[in-house]
C-alpha cells in the first residue's frame, strides 16, 4: 500500500526527517512511536504535501506520488487525521459526514453502527464535540471517503479510557476491512495492545521496526528509545 524510501523532509533548509524508510500494508495497523521533537508529525506532513520533501520517494501501490502534491495522495485513497481530527467545526456532524461521502461508494464499514453517537449528535456543530467525539467523526469521514490508508496523529491524545477503547475497536474494524492504518503516539503502552507492528523514530530516522507480538514479549527493547531521562 504505502511505501516510503530514503525520505528527507522538513521546513525550508531545516531537515527534520533524514533518509527514512517506512511501509504500511493493506489491513495492517502500524504505530509510529518516538519522543517529542523526533519528527513524527513532520513525517506525516511530508507524506501529505504539507512540508518540503528534499529527497526520497513516496509510493502508493507501487506508483510514485510527488512530494508537495497532497491532492495526488488523496486521490490514491490516503487520509490524514491531524491532532484536530480534520473536521469542519462550523458544520454539523451530519454535514461533515455528507461532505466526506464519496459519490457512488458503498463504505465497507457501517460508521453509524460503529459510532452510534454520530446519529445521536447529527445536528450538533462539530466544533462543540469533545476530543474523543471529534476523533470518532474524523474516522467516520475517512471511511466514508473510501480511504485505503488512514494516518492518525496523536491517536490517544485527550481520550478518556472508555472512549479510547471504542476508538481502538473502531480502528481494528476498519483495518479488518483491508484499510491500512498508521497511528502516531509517544508511548508504547496503547499501541502494543492493538497494533500489528511498531516502528520507532529517533532523530528523524527509523531505528526499530518489529512486530508488536515480539515487543510485548521483550518490552525492554523500547525502553531506552522512548523513556526520557
Amino acid at each position: 500500500m504505502l511505501e516510503v524510501q530514503g525520505l528527507h523532509a522538513g521546513y525550508r533548509d531545516a531537515r527534520v526527517v533524514n533518509g527514512l524508510d517506512l511501509r504500511v500494508e493493506p489491513g495492517e495497523i502500524v504505530a509510529l512511536l518516538g519522543r517529542n521533537g523526533v519528527g513524527k508529525t513532520t513525517l506525516l506532513k511530508s507524506l501529505f504535501g504539507l512540508c518540503s520533501v528534499f529527497a526520497g520517494e513516496i509510493r502508493v501501490d507501487g506508483t510514485p506520488v510527488p512530494g508537495g502534491r497532497p491532492e495526488l495522495l488523496a486521490r490514491s485513497g490516503c487520509t490524514l487525521m491531524p491532532d484536530d481530527r480534520g473536521v469542519f467545526p462550523g458544520l454539523t456532524v451530519e454535514q461533515n459526514l455528507r461532505l466526506a461521502a464519496r459519490r457512488g461508494y458503498r463504505p465497507v464499514v457501517d460508521v453509524r453502527a460503529v459510532y452510534p453517537l454520530l446519529s445521536e449528535r447529527a445536528d450538533q456543530l462539530a466544533g462543540t464535540l469533545s476530543g474523543g467525539q471529534k476523533q470518532q467523526l474524523g474516522l467516520a469521514r475517512a471511511v466514508l471517503a473510501g480511504s485505503r490508508l488512514i494516518a492518525i496523529d496523536e491517536f490517544s491524545q485527550g481520550l478518556q479510557p472508555s472512549v479510547l477503547e471504542a476508538s481502538v475497536e473502531a480502528v481494528r474494524t476498519v483495518a479488518r476491512s483491508g484499510v491500512a492504518v498508521l497511528v502516531v503516539e509517544q508511548g508504547p503502552e496503547i499501541p502494543l495492545r492493538f497494533c500489528d507492528r511498531i516502528v520507532v523514530m529517533v532523530k528523524g530516522g527509523i531505528v526499530l521496526d518489529a512486530t508488536a507480538e515480539d515487543l510485548r514479549a521483550d518490552p525492554s527493547r523500547l525502553t531506552d528509545l522512548l523513556v526520557v531521562g
